[in-house]
């Protein structure tokens, strides 16, 4: 079954995001969680956390229900409780911390509930909390899709398969237990580089339990590694709509024309900035480029796998093109798309010193 669609004591720890190889997949997985889903508000104070086994619920009107990891730490914030240190007690010691933190509250809390059989608590946000649905965002991208045809979600290398070109697939979809990602490229209009082609692509996100905003942002897609390259540079558009008030209506008025002025722009800047990246040296050796990479606030053990997956992928670690090409692919092995995006826009601003 999806793990989309279960719940079992994923309270304790964030499952591993879906991926999905085409948009149909995508919109059936989320429109089958849209038609289970029903909201309601519930001052918290009538609720009571209980243990059952190794598991936690919420239990309201003699009714228990299962908790996402993520609806499970914004419970926790109800509750003003550390979902980290909440996680690491047994479920018995954890719903006593969690029943006394809600005890002090008088919250009316808008839940969003899965009617499937674990009858799943998929989120707990504010009243005034307006939801955009996960299914109307694929909706808009699959019709934006059919007006551009050339543009459609990029192949990528199935775990362990970089360098056979076999053992690609469509991917670029992706779906958790508090968001959803989209990424599409550019088929027709490739940009080459050196002999190197890259595609230019928009991602979308949305989170229809509160985790984010809705939004778009374009990046680079590179083909022969699969790797996304997204920096904050002045033809980069990226757009954001809170969840709030009319939220659905002005999400996509305001995102489309963004996205369309993008289509249709120029890939020059793109290609000069990589050109320049290529030629731009970082270090000589090894350590200098950790210490480098470490005053641009990377991590130790990011500074490491980066240097060690550019040699291998790329051959030397000494440009700036490569050593971000080495962080955006160990960006690639994180199980979370979110984590993932995060490298791979630390890495992508790394482009901001030539561009």
């Amino acid at each position: 079954m999806s793990n989309l669609m279960t719940a079992s004591e994923q309270w304790r720890n964030r499952p591993v995001d879906e991926r999905f190889q085409t948009l149909e997949e995508l919109k059936i997985s989320v429109l089958n969680r849209r038609n289970i889903s029903i909201e309601a508000s519930v001052n918290l104070k009538e609720v009571n956390i209980v243990a059952r086994d190794n598991d936690i619920k919420l239990n309201h009107c003699d009714t228990d229900f299962a908790l996402t990891n993520w609806s499970f730490n914004q419970l926790c914030i109800s509750a003003d409780a550390p979902a980290g240190y909440i996680q690491k007690l047994s479920p018995e010691l954890a719903v006593n911390n969690l029943n006394y933190g809600i005890s002090k509250t008088d919250t009316i809390n808008k839940l969003l509930i899965s009617a499937n059989s674990d009858k799943t608590i998929r989120a707990l946000t504010s009243t005034g909390y307006s939801r955009i649905w996960d299914i109307d965002v694929v909706n808009a991208v699959e019709h934006l899709c059919e007006l551009n045809p050339s543009w459609h979600n990029p192949p990528a290398y199935k775990t362990g398969g970089f360098g056979n070109k076999d053992s690609m697939e469509n991917a670029g979809l992706y779906a958790s237990d508090r968001d959803i990602f989209m990424f599409m490229v550019d088929e027709e209009h490739k940009i080459e580089v050196n002999g190197d082609f890259l595609s230019r692509g928009f991602f979308v996100w949305n989170s229809e339990v509160g985790k984010a905003t809705f939004g778009i942002t374009t990046f680079l897609y590179r083909y022969v590694c699969g790797n996304h390259i997204v920096w904050d540079a002045k033809c980069i558009q990226t757009s954001r709509v809170v969840h709030k008030g009319n939220a659905p209506y002005k999400a996509f008025k305001e995102v489309v024309p963004t996205l369309k002025q993008y289509i249709e722009s120029s890939a020059v800047f793109e290609t000069q900035t990589i050109k320049k990246a290529i030629d731009y040296r970082i270090a000589d050796n090894e350590q200098d480029t950790i210490t480098w990479l470490r005053n641009k606030d990377f991590q130790l053990s990011e500074s490491r796998q980066a240097i060690e997956t550019a040699k291998k992928e790329e051959g030397s670690y000494n440009s700036l093109w490569n050593i971000v090409q080495g962080l955006t692919a160990t960006a690639r092995n994180r199980v979370h798309i979110d984590s993932r995006l995060d490298l791979e826009k630390r890495a992508g601003k790394l482009l901001n010193i030539v561009s």
